[in-house]
């Protein structure tokens, strides 16, 4: 994979609460379910919410060629009956995938001040190689970014989004038992991670959490268990009951919290 130098880089990885283009969403695939016998129902709920979100923005939905005919009949079904809402755009885009989670094998948007785009490619192994086959994830973020013209900046790691939070103002948020972890990039210290968060995304300062909660088997996304809710403020979950798992791993992370300062000194 080719990887672009950039010495220096005038765009930054937006927040969650910014305002968006689209939403973009991996239609599910059966193979790749825990219970494939549910590939019905998982199909109808996902419907529900492409319309939900259509209400209000466009919304561009990754399919696999063989899924079109039948999608494409799904949401031509549901806008014909009376109580479907009233819809904004909805693009159904060919491109395979083995699995739907597409915040995490999907790009990372970037913008600069002017509001231009660009995009970062990570690699994608599946969560540390845990559920094979994940080649047509990895490929997920190439083809997005090819299919709305995108500059692509292919990042010399492994990464997802959900292991990932930033406040807009310099600082990200991850946990070490993600990004630390030897099935993701063994050959990488946390200083040389870092300098590439910092490079790809813009930030000034990294703080790191421990660990996600017991059992997570992202090995610990950030996503899971903290995110910010407005520069300067973290929202945290936290356990309050000692006999649990996580009590002490969001005790632990509480502290680090109340201990760290952003990018702007808070």
């Amino acid at each position: 994979m080719s990887h672009t130098p950039l010495p220096s880089l005038p765009y930054a990885m937006p927040p969650e609460w910014t305002t968006h283009q689209r939403t973009f969403i991996s239609w599910p695939v059966q193979d790749s379910m825990v219970y494939p016998e549910n590939f019905i129902a998982v199909q109808n709920w996902y419907l529900e919410l492409v319309l939900a979100i259509a209400e209000f923005e466009p919304v561009a939905v990754l399919v696999n060629p063989e899924q079109l005919e039948q999608v494409q009949g799904l949401i031509e079904e549901r806008q014909s009956q009376p109580d479907c809402p009233a819809i904004q755009d909805i693009d159904l885009l060919l491109i395979p995938h083995n699995d739907a989670w597409i915040r995490d094998n999907g790009p990372t948007f970037l913008k600069n001040s002017t509001g231009a785009l660009k995009a970062v490619n990570w690699q994608f192994n599946a969560w540390g190689g845990k559920y094979a086959p994940w080649d047509l994830d990895d490929a997920v973020a190439s083809a997005i970014l090819a299919q709305y013209n995108v500059t692509r900046l292919d990042a010399p790691l492994v990464m997802e989004g959900g292991s990932l939070h930033v406040d807009g103002e310099g600082t990200l948020l991850t946990t070490e038992e993600c990004l630390l972890n030897p099935n993701r990039n063994p050959s990488l210290s946390r200083e040389q991670i870092e300098a590439h968060l910092r490079t790809y995304l813009g930030v000034e300062t990294v703080i790191w959490l421990k660990r996600g909660l017991s059992g997570d088997e992202t090995d610990g996304h950030v996503d899971n268990i903290a995110c910010f809710a407005a520069p300067g403020q973290v929202l945290i979950q936290v356990c309050d009951d000692p006999e649990d798992d996580n009590y002490t791993i969001t005790q632990e992370n509480l502290a680090l919290l109340e201990a760290a300062t952003d990018a702007r000194g808070r």
